[in-house]
């Protein structure tokens, strides 16, 4: 039993007495030692009832290599019964599944980017077991992992980061590796190979853990590492990038030489063979003055080693204006090194063919083709046929011309039998002025026979095949063994027919045409020669339609996710055919949607291969496409139909962002273009804490930094979502992870006033919410005796961007003791956040006032007020008495309230008018200690002034 995997056996207890009986079971080993405990059995006691049987489940969960102990038994005792044993054996393994390797180190490898080769390994996974087993590698969770960014100074987990789109963040450990598998059951002996690719994208270490999951039970860890480096290879001077050879003639030369150097931090393998096989065709050669074989253009270069590149041309023949880039391998990564500019002037005439066939024709009948010569040469030529290498059966004509630089002439062949013959030919040569003659062959059959008056008609689609029978019949009295001849390979039937004496026969005539009609027709002859000396001839019409769609493939994929589409394509013919793809959106929005694959598709002679068609959609939707498949040289073509449903997209990417309270918060976050077009897109964010710019715009295939801010007003942990929006990309939905920390800021206000007067300050703040209103903020004081703050409720403009609207409020000191008080002034609103402020105030001595001017004989109310928190007496008193006289000497008057102390000037007798008198009013409280702060009497002086 393999590790982690429960094995169960049923055991049955049979009660055939007429009575129940107990059944009680126990686990034992030899010597009482302990039963394991992955060994178990339910239940451990049941009533068997008579007549029936009775079942208890034994079952065996290894979780480690080895066997039961030896001497392992279940007791089953049946009460005032039998006992009976049951011997039990087993062993627990791990699978025998074997990797080939659970450690690999990619050590350096070049960065990479797309369409470059990728460093891989492959591991195999074997099942060396009797019984299949079932492993999965756990690469798709790192995956999706990896694709959520880790917090500003944190490393991310694990994953797959390529995704290439819009937000893209850092890159992880795991997102430069990738593992192309499946989930899989692997029989015994049988194995599955899969490929590790490790496709770094910056230039640091990597490493990752990837478990492998053996039959949901066992867990193999494997180890993936590596390291990123960049690759350059640089000519020496920039000069070198232009290489020209002039415009030569046949057999001149000409050499060139450039200096290659390796700037790259590790050794690079430089392969021009490539390079080398196609400026063959140009008659340019390459030599390498450090080629590891020699005349093998191919080296290793040290870092900072350099090396020669000797470019020669010299062409045997016409090679026409070329200016080429050479590619070189640079450890299998193209790179164009420079431009290779030259030309070879030279005579080219060909013929298209050399062979006409005319197949079988009728006595003096004609029969025409035509044969086109070419001059693709630089220089004109005259041509000339001899009219008796092409007596008595064929003729050509024209017989001779001139034939300019690149010009064609159509020459047309006639045949004309004069005698009956299945092999008549000859064999003409054109000659060709300064070159050499040019050959032909041509070939035809002498047949008598008389068509029937009308034509057999066959109609269908191409490729497709339609059948109709021609009846022959033997009138001799011995065996006909007939060969048909048919001219043209769009219609196939029996080689031979065989007809007994008298005997009726259909012959079956298919037609199956390989190409299209499109306004004419196939035409063609069947011929019969008959033994007798007679024959039938029948003459054939064939029309081929185009072809029917080959299939209909629906496919639905989430947006931005790449998906193979795998489309059958098979090859008709018996020669390699080469297919143009193309691929038509019935929508015309090929910006949302990409359907990507070779232009070109090369099938084996009567073969069928798949192509795959990738798919990746930018945007949630659905469409229809074309993929059609055609022969560009005979425009045949095979077509399929695609059904696409596009799913919505996963989110992005999250990103998250951590500050203290009030403090402003910034990140930059890349976002690429993936099209080919500039795009705006609309930026929003469901929180209006987080400003984002409205829009962002990005060129074509480019990339924008795209910046958010964020000033944390609450303390806490908060999520919202970012979107970025466009017609052409639909919705791109990032995760905001939103985290504040730390208090609020306290300030302090320091106060300072006598008793019965006050001091006004104010307290400033910023409001950085944003709206199309102002934010009411609720002010309050928390004890509320000596500070009051003037509005209770505070209306704060909205702020513009990262910038907040400076609010005030004012507070006002009134001191109600001597000393100092303190207290704390709160000002919040629910989104704004929590303002406080310490106030300290200290409270003086009174202050003198006045002074107060009174006339003889009149009364004036001196207003004053209890500034104390208790009710108090207060003893009131004028001076001189003999001039100014209070009206009531004691008052109480209430906490905070206020009251008037009527005071009159009486001058003495006497006194000469204008004179002036100078005089105060006591005013002194009579309270203890603890209420005024003082330790001696507290009294307020009012100055006073009689005038006469």
């Amino acid at each position: 039993v393999h590790i982690n995997q429960r094995q169960v056996k049923q055991i049955a207890v049979a009660n055939n007495g007429r009575f129940n009986f107990d059944v009680e079971w126990q686990l034992q080993l030899p010597g009482g030692g302990l039963v394991p405990a992955a060994l178990s059995l339910s239940p451990m006691f049941a009533t068997a009832k008579r007549g029936g049987k009775t079942h208890f489940e034994l079952s065996y969960k290894p979780v480690r290599n080895g066997q039961l102990p030896p001497g392992l038994v279940a007791v089953c005792r049946v009460t005032n019964g039998r006992t009976y044993e049951v011997q039990i054996t087993g062993e627990g393994r791990t699978p025998a599944v074997s990797l080939s390797w659970v450690d690999h180190d990619f050590g350096p490898t070049f960065l990479h980017s797309r369409g470059m080769p990728v460093e891989t390994r492959t591991l195999r996974i074997a099942n060396e077991d009797s019984v299949e087993h079932f492993f999965d590698v756990q690469w798709e969770a790192k995956a999706s992992r990896a694709q959520t960014p880790a917090p500003p100074g944190m490393s991310g987990e694990e994953g797959f980061a390529d995704s290439g789109l819009p937000g893209e963040e850092d890159e992880s450990d795991a997102s430069a590796f990738e593992i192309d598998v499946a989930p899989a059951v692997l029989q015994p002996g049988e194995f599955r190979d899969i490929v590790v690719a490790f496709k770094p994208r910056s230039t640091r270490a990597y490493a990752t853990m990837v478990p492998v999951e053996i039959n949901n039970l066992y867990t193999v860890p494997l180890s993936l590492r590596g390291e990123g480096c960049e690759c350059r290879a640089e000519l020496a001077t920039p000069s070198m990038q232009q290489v020209h050879f002039g415009t030569l003639h046949a057999g001149e030369e000409t050499r060139r030489t450039v200096t290659l150097v390796n700037r790259s931090r590790r050794a690079l393998e430089v392969d021009l063979r490539e390079a080398a096989s196609l400026l063959s065709t140009m008659e340019v050669t390459i030599a390498l003055s450090k080629a590891s074989v020699t005349g093998v253009p191919v080296c290793t270069l040290r870092p900072r080693e350099a090396m020669e590149v000797a470019l020669s041309f010299a062409p045997s023949r016409r090679v026409q204006a070329f200016s080429e880039e050479l590619f070189a391998l640079l450890s299998n990564r193209p790179r164009a090194l420079l431009m290779l500019h030259g030309a070879c002037q030279a005579m080219e005439v060909r013929l298209e063919t050399e062979a006409v066939p005319f197949g079988p024709v009728v006595r003096n009948a004609t029969a025409t083709r035509r044969v086109q010569l070419e001059n693709q040469g630089d220089i004109g030529t005259r041509f000339e046929w001899d009219p008796l290498q092409l007596a008595p059966h064929f003729a050509i004509s024209p017989l001779s011309g001139f034939i300019g630089p690149g010009e064609d002439v159509t020459f047309e062949l006639t045949f004309r039998p004069s005698e009956l013959s299945r092999d008549l030919f000859a064999r003409p040569t054109l000659r060709v002025e300064g070159s050499r003659a040019l050959p032909l062959s041509l070939s035809g059959q002498c047949v008598e026979a008389t068509a029937a008056e009308k034509p057999l008609l066959f109609r269908s689609k191409v490729r497709e095949r339609v059948v109709q029978n021609i009846p022959l019949k033997n009138t001799a009295l011995s065996l006909w063994r007939i060969k048909p001849v048919i001219s043209s390979t769009e219609w196939e039937g029996d080689e031979l027919i065989e007809l007994a004496a008298g005997e009726t026969k259909n012959y079956a005539l298919t037609y199956c045409p390989l190409t299209m009609t499109k306004e004419g027709k196939h035409d063609a002859q069947i011929f019969f020669p008959l033994p007798d000396g007679t024959a039938h001839l029948y003459r054939l019409e064939g029309i081929s339609d185009p072809p029917a769609l080959t299939g209909v493939v629906s496919v639905e994929v989430p947006a931005r996710v790449k998906k193979p589409i795998l489309l059958q394509v098979t090859n008709w013919l018996k020669v390699t055919q080469r297919f143009l793809v193309r691929v038509g959106r019935k929508d015309g929005k090929d910006e949302e949607m990409t359907l990507k694959g070779h232009d070109h598709f090369d099938v084996p002679a009567l073969q069928m291969r798949e192509y795959a068609l990738h798919l990746y959609a930018h945007k949630e939707g659905t469409t229809q496409a074309e993929v059609t498949f055609e022969n560009e040289k005979t425009d045949e073509f095979v077509r399929y139909e695609l059904k696409v449903k596009v799913l919505p997209p996963s989110v992005a990417s999250t990103i998250s962002l951590s500050g203290a309270v009030r403090q402003l918060v910034t990140h930059a976050m890349d976002v690429d273009n993936p099209l080919d077009v500039p795009l705006s897109l609309t930026v929003s964010c469901d929180l209006p804490e987080v400003i984002v710019p409205s829009t962002l715009l990005l060129g074509a295939g480019m990339a924008a930094v795209l910046n958010l801010s964020w000033r944390p007003l609450v303390k806490g942990s908060r999520e919202a979502t970012l979107t970025l929006s466009s017609a052409e990309l639909g919705n791109i939905v990032h995760k905001v992870r939103l985290e504040a920390i730390g208090a609020a800021d306290v300030r302090t206000l320091q106060f300072k006033a006598g008793l019965g007067g006050s001091q006004l300050q104010s307290f400033r703040f910023a409001n950085y919410l944003r709206g199309s209103g102002p934010a009411v903020y609720k002010c309050a004081v928390k004890s509320g005796t000596d500070f009051e703050v003037e509005v209770k409720d505070v209306a704060a403009p909205p702020a513009d961007g990262t910038t907040g609207s400076e609010v005030s409020v004012e507070i006002r000191f009134e001191p109600s003791r001597l000393g100092e008080v303190a207290d704390t002034l709160t000002i919040a609103h629910p989104d704004g956040g929590e303002y406080v402020c310490n106030l300290l105030g200290l409270g003086s001595e009174p202050g003198r006032l006045g002074p107060i001017v009174i006339k003889a004989g009149q009364t004036v109310q001196v207003p004053f007020k209890n500034v104390l928190n208790a009710n108090v007496e207060f003893a009131s008193s004028a001076s001189p008495a003999g001039a100014f006289a209070v009206g009531k000497p004691r008052e109480t008057i209430p906490a905070k309230k206020g009251a008037a102390i009527a005071v009159s000037f009486k001058p003495e007798p006497g006194t000469p008018a204008g004179t002036r008198v100078d005089g105060q009013l006591v005013v002194i409280a009579n309270a203890p200690a603890s209420a005024t702060g003082s330790e001696g009497p507290l009294q307020w002086v009012v100055y006073l002034r009689g005038e006469t």
